[in-house]
């Protein structure tokens, strides 16, 4: 249960591939990365569903998807599928805040949590064209995270980060998906992707 807590914890970041509708005018990718993560630090429950493509030390998580909730402490629930050796297992994790309170809910969920300092911490912030996700359409917005935030998030990390951020085409602005690139710790690896998907936000 404590590897799976932390693995929950350590889950921050991950998006959506193809080509977008590049045809503009767009508002401008700093503006929209804002209000995603103004209305993102409101969020009190989210299902999310992240995976991880290429190997980052210390990080055996291949795949994890369910539902966290800032209320009643904090509570997750779902399931997770990491390295182990040289294959792989998948187990379901329940974790409550308060019977594990060094691994929080709120460490990534809330308005102090990564996701959101991740979103603070976007910048050349690009709009990029329109996607569909998740059945609604979405503006992608390219940037980068500089390293300073991104280790303060995620430890194993000490390097810029190459991001795209999926923002709803709506009002109020909703942060949906997030796809992160993170360069190897040497030239004979292959960069780390992360792809993340939030839906059910209230």
């Amino acid at each position: 249960m404590r590897r799976l807590a932390l693995l929950l914890v350590l889950l921050l970041t991950a998006g959506c591939t193809g080509s977008p509708d590049t045809r503009g005018p767009f508002p401008a990718g700093a503006e929209l990365v804002r209000a995603a993560a103004t209305s993102f630090a409101s969020v009190r429950s989210v299902h999310f569903a992240a995976g991880v493509n290429g190997v980052l030390p210390g990080f055996p998580l291949r795949q994890i998807e369910g539902d966290a909730s800032l209320d009643d402490g904090g509570h997750a629930t779902g399931t997770a599928d990491v390295q182990d050796g040289d294959g792989h297992t998948k187990f379901p994790f329940d974790v409550h805040d308060s019977q594990d309170p060094p691994y929080r809910v709120d460490a990534f969920l809330g308005p102090e949590g990564g996701l959101k300092r991740l979103l603070d911490g976007v910048t050349d912030a690009k709009t990029e064209g329109r996607e569909n996700v998740d059945g609604a359409a979405a503006l992608r917005v390219g940037g980068r995270v500089p390293a300073a935030v991104a280790h303060g998030v995620l430890a194993q990390v000490g390097a810029d980060l190459t991001v795209k951020v999926w923002v709803s085409d709506s009002e109020p602005r909703r942060f949906v998906r997030l796809w992160v690139q993170i360069p190897p710790p040497d030239n004979h690896l292959s960069p780390v992707m992360i792809e993340l998907s939030l839906t059910k936000q209230a």
